[in-house]
């Protein structure tokens, strides 16, 4: 199937499959939504298990379009072509109609405002909003488990969703949140990593299930109590031997309570799952090749590109908050910081850490924001080796065309270890790269770090080509491959310190 035939179909599939509004809805209907239109009603998910399913759909597509089937109501996929589109259902066939099995759906209310807030589903959502050809448009069908429109307003809303268990209120830390805090649409970032969450989900089939009635967010009521018997920074959480102790521990945390309030539940430990005795053959079947801990682990640890890696692979500066997946954002404004500091250092702004391959920029409408750049309307990723130093702007510069710049803040290369994404760092300027990109003058600073670097002594380029030979050669090389063979990049020469001190001046002087 063509890609032409796949948007047609695309087409016709939004055309017949809008949105039923609010006050057309009742208990027990099933309401066709895309994801940006779900409130979550919780703040934390854990992160391990929407890897585990990101990781299992990147090798296993029959296993996506089965999630989708069941999440939809339709029991199971039943044949998918070759170029099948998890947002065309018309390129693959489930077991039976939309809401055959609501059992099997996902789960909303709705609120006086007429918007949906999704009561169950966070962590099977996250991971279609997260994967490659999902997305805030992505469609999915839920039911209406009770509406609320006929209360007053927002406040008695928040009052009953507390009163029948429908609203979470707990940090990842246990801590306790107020509805303000809870985040206003899904994306992973937009929530916090619960670590106990992740492993209430690998402990089942070990130690609990889910009983045939589970309450509400029945796994965060048992992450209460295993935070008072489980320290998971015991565990090495990114290696398999470490992963299966941590199940372990986990499991028999779980089998040795005695309680008939978990959590505060007011529901015993086997109303909520417990078994009685350790499943070992559970355990094996989660830890081999090709089980759920295998997929999740290959997904966390890569820099395969496919969604998460991306982002979760790179540390943020931890002053920065994530606004959505594509932009962070600081308290301050980054021009309130001087291009050169009271010590002589240049303040360099890190948009895109050493290594990494996802191009961020300082955004040009707002200078507290680090946006994603955008490019054929989706996240621009260099199809390239990862960047081989760190890069970034320099605050409170602009330099003008007839100066080798592009009317942007100052472009600065910066050698040394990769370093968290938004954070301003002290920089000696010790060269210029001359660059033509598209036959226009693109020039890039060179800096090395200050502190704690393998650079941190070099003082100028003929000091940094005599100390580590072909570093030079090696950046000259990267800017001018990265856009492909005929990315009309092109290194004219180098400049010294002076030089670089003098294009600073200049960009200071012209913002």
């Amino acid at each position: 199937m063509s890609f032409k035939t796949l948007l047609a179909s695309a087409c016709v599939v939004s055309t017949v499959a809008l949105p039923v509004y609010a006050n057309d809805v009742h208990q027990g209907d099933v309401v066709a939504v895309t994801l940006s239109e779900l409130h979550p009603t919780q703040p934390a998910v854990g992160y391990d298990q929407i890897m585990y399913k990101l990781g299992r759909f990147q090798f296993d597509r029959e296993k996506l379009f089965d999630e989708i089937c069941e999440a939809n109501g339709q029991k199971g996929v039943t044949s998918f072509s070759e170029n099948a589109h998890p947002n065309v259902p018309s390129t693959f066939q489930c077991d039976e109609k939309i809401g055959a099995n609501k059992k099997d759906m996902k789960t909303i209310v709705v609120a006086p405002n007429g918007e949906y807030y999704l009561t169950d589903g966070h962590h099977t959502f996250n991971a279609f909003y997260q994967m490659a050809e999902g997305g805030a448009d992505f469609r999915v069908n839920v039911v209406v488990d009770k509406d609320y429109s006929d209360l007053k307003d927002m406040s008695q809303f928040w009052q009953a969703m507390e009163k029948d268990g429908n609203v979470w209120l707990y940090g990842a830390k246990g801590e306790t949140i107020v509805t303000d805090q809870l985040p206003k649409q899904l994306g992973i970032h937009n929530f916090a990593n619960d670590r106990y969450r992740g492993l209430m989900y690998f402990s089942r089939d070990v130690g609990w299930n889910k009983p045939k009635q589970p309450v509400p967010f029945l796994e965060f009521y048992w992450t209460r109590e295993l935070r008072k018997k489980v320290d998971l920074d015991d565990f090495d959480l990114n290696s398999m031997d470490g992963y299966a102790e941590a199940i372990k521990a986990t499991s028999k945390a779980i089998l040795s309570m005695n309680t008939s309030n978990v959590g505060e539940s007011n529901l015993s430990v086997k109303e909520m799952g417990q078994f009685s005795e350790f499943k070992q053959k559970g355990l094996d079947k989660l830890l081999k090749k090709g089980g759920k801990v295998d997929y999740m682990l290959r997904y966390k640890t890569s820099a395969s590109g496919n969604g998460l890696s991306y982002d979760l692979s790179v540390k943020h500066a931890p002053t920065l908050k994530m606004l959505d997946t594509t932009t962070l954002a600081a308290n301050m404004s980054y021009n309130d910081y001087p291009a050169v500091s009271q010590d002589g250092d240049i303040n360099a702004i890190v948009e895109i850490p050493a290594g990494t391959s996802a191009k961020w920029e300082l955004s040009k409408e707002h200078d507290n924001q680090i946006i994603w750049e955008y490019k054929k309307n989706k996240p621009r990723i260099v199809n390239y080796l990862g960047y081989p130093a760190n890069y970034g702007s320099i605050p409170r510069t602009a330099l003008p065309k007839e100066f080798g710049g592009d009317g942007d803040p100052l472009d600065v290369i910066i050698l040394g270890q990769s370093v968290p994404r938004g954070e301003v760092v002290p920089v000696r300027l010790i060269a210029v790269m001359k660059m033509i990109d598209d036959g226009e003058q693109d020039d890039k600073l060179i800096g090395v770090l200050t502190n704690e670097s393998p650079f941190s002594g070099v003082t100028s380029l003929q000091q940094l080509n005599a100390d580590y030979p072909n570093v030079t050669d090696l950046l000259a090389t990267w800017f001018s491959s990265y856009k492909g063979a005929d990315g009309g990049i092109e290194i004219s020469g180098w400049g010294d310190e002076k030089a670089a001190q003098a294009i600073l001046k200049a960009a200071q002087e012209h913002f």
